[in-house]
């Protein structure tokens, strides 16, 4: 589930840019959660858990500026895109590594682009449609916590549930968010995020226990080794 965050002490424009977000996640069939903060000191106590930040830049106490050099200190995945009514001061917000900028008033395209942006960075923020009984449900890819491979279809592990599709291994490896997925053997294909220990060519998530297969050892070790660094 994306987590987004809004730092804004302008009611007006706090939910203006809500109802954008809102209606954006909800067009892109994206399981989102929205924070409100009308300060920055609010926003730093708990910025680890959040994937995407609207940071407004004037703000009283610790401003933008000042907000986002906590954000960075903290949290160096959470993507921030600032707004502010003072174009000038768009300069100052290279140092924080701001991800985009959007000028007050808000307008709906430029909130939408800087979604799309950013859902093309944020792991696993891509659809995929699979079923159930036939019953379609539209998924993020990062709900997904492992893929088991047959000979005509795969099987999904989302959540609670058992999904399918009748995608070949060869798509479905195409498909999937080669930063976060890996095949491992000729049957699984594993989220990454979901391995809770690794030893020895067995990794553990919360209910099984897979081995990587000996071909596959050495470059599953590196690609884990890289999201480790990088995602975790």
């Amino acid at each position: 589930m994306l987590q987004i965050a809004i730092c804004d002490d302008v009611v007006e424009q706090t939910l203006m840019l809500q109802a954008y977000i809102r209606d954006y996640c909800e067009k892109s069939h994206a399981e989102y959660k929205m924070h409100i903060f009308v300060s920055g000191e609010e926003l730093v106590s708990e910025v680890e858990r959040f994937d995407i930040v609207f940071l407004d830049i004037e703000m009283p106490g610790l401003d933008g500026i000042e907000t986002g050099r906590e954000i960075r200190a903290k949290n160096c995945k959470c993507r921030i895109i600032m707004a502010t009514v003072m174009v000038e001061r768009m300069r100052e917000a290279f140092f924080i590594e701001a991800f985009r900028f959007i000028v007050k008033p808000f307008e709906r395209a430029e909130v939408e682009e800087a979604l799309d942006a950013c859902m093309r960075r944020v792991l696993g923020s891509s659809n995929i449609s699979l079923f159930c009984d036939r019953i379609e449900y539209i998924i993020h890819q990062s709900e997904i916590r492992y893929v088991v491979t047959y000979d005509s279809y795969c099987e999904y592990r989302v959540k609670d549930k058992v999904l399918r599709s009748e995608d070949s291994l060869k798509k479905l490896e195409q498909t999937l968010d080669r930063r976060l997925f890996f095949r491992i053997n000729r049957k699984y294909i594993v989220n990454m995020a979901q391995v809770k220990r690794y030893k020895n060519g067995v990794l553990h998530l919360d209910d099984l226990e897979i081995s990587v297969s000996r071909r596959r050892k050495k470059d599953f070790e590196q690609a884990f080794m890289e999201f480790d660094l990088r995602y975790r």
